[in-house]
């Protein structure tokens, strides 16, 4: 039986896509995904309609909330084995963990290791927004590649690695890559390595103060809590 185009399906047939499915999904596929499952905004340019006020307190006009894809246990896996065969297009070296962060990237993290049969776990959020490592020792000799569902800085890659350097007295080692399922990052490598991705989107951010969105009376929002005024 010939299965349904992607580009075709509506959430009811997102939410029956075989998980196993082996074919590459186009960046045009994956954004049908996440518009499908309400999860990608971009401003219109009308500016009687609200716009992002982000968790830093910069302005922005598009957001992604990757969980409203990931809650979808079989788009978690299929996307976590998306993003397995791209790292593998990047890197084919050794990898004994895959870490996440706490917690959005805790699932996906989980389904890029069970392709790559490789342990898993990921950091708990402390104070000052640090990321903590509590439950495990990776060893001298072991692999640690790091992946997110988002990446709009290197701030949580960042704090994710320190946490790790905090727990161990040993240097840990780090997979040359690092990957993410949506980036929207203005750099494509962190500390030399480079950011691998499922898709990519141009969203800008501004300072309160330079927003271009906030000058025309366009009003801030926090997204995650209003998100049906935000996407009409």
């Amino acid at each position: 039986m010939t299965q349904q185009p992607i580009l075709d399906m509506d959430l009811a047939a997102l939410r029956r896509l075989r998980r196993t499915q082996s074919s590459r999904l186009t960046p045009e596929e994956i954004r049908h995904i996440f518009e499908t499952c309400s999860a990608l905004w971009l401003h219109s340019g009308d500016m009687t309609r609200p716009h992002a006020e982000l968790t830093s307190g910069r302005c922005s006009n598009g957001f992604v909330d990757v969980l409203r894809v990931l809650r979808y246990a079989n788009l978690c896996e299929l996307l976590g084995r998306q993003l397995a065969v791209k790292i593998d297009d990047a890197y084919r070296g050794r990898v004994d963990w895959v870490v996440g962060s706490d917690h959005a990237a805790a699932t996906l993290s989980f389904a890029v290791a069970s392709f790559n049969g490789a342990q898993h776990d990921f950091t708990e959020k402390g104070s000052d927004k640090i990321q903590l490592w509590k439950r495990f020792e990776i060893g001298r000799d072991e692999v640690v590649l790091q992946v997110e569902e988002l990446v709009t800085t290197t701030g949580t890659l960042q704090a994710v690695r320190d946490g790790l350097r905090r727990a161990h007295d040993h240097e840990v080692q780090f997979a040359p890559v690092v990957a993410c399922l949506v980036h929207r990052a203005p750099t494509h490598e962190f500390e030399g390595s480079p950011i691998v991705s499922l898709i990519h989107f141009d969203i800008q951010t501004w300072a309160p103060e330079e927003c271009p969105l906030c000058a025309a009376g366009s009003p801030r929002v926090r997204p995650k809590h209003n998100w049906v005024e935000l996407t009409g």
